[in-house]
């Protein structure tokens, strides 16, 4: 499994909106489905994805400096760790089956 590939949720925060818009939009993340920007003692927050170059990249930013970025997890590794749980095969082929593991839906 290629590591770089994986993609790591962070929370970032920054002094101000305007800083944080300017860490987006120089380092280009996955904001995900609802990016909702909280405001915190410590400033503005919001979660975003990055892969691991990419999370490389965004550090070494020219707008980095203004904000703090903390690693929450590595989404993909959880996802892999969860999908072991799915067993493979039709788990109703036989009329008498209990089902079991996380079925898929059709």
């Amino acid at each position: 499994m290629n590591e770089e590939l994986d993609v790591i949720r962070c929370h970032v925060v920054a002094e101000n909106a305007e800083a944080l818009r300017e860490f987006i939009h120089e380092t280009q993340p996955d904001v995900g489905c609802r990016a909702v920007a909280r405001h915190t003692q410590a400033g503005v927050g919001l979660d975003l994805y990055f892969r691991h170059e990419q999370l490389d990249q965004a550090r070494a930013a020219r707008s980095a400096p203004q904000v703090s970025i903390i690693e929450i997890e590595n989404v993909t590794e959880n996802w892999r760790s969860l999908t072991e749980e799915i067993g493979g095969g039709d788990r109703f082929a036989h009329r008498d089956a209990i089902p079991h593991g996380l079925g898929r839906k059709g």
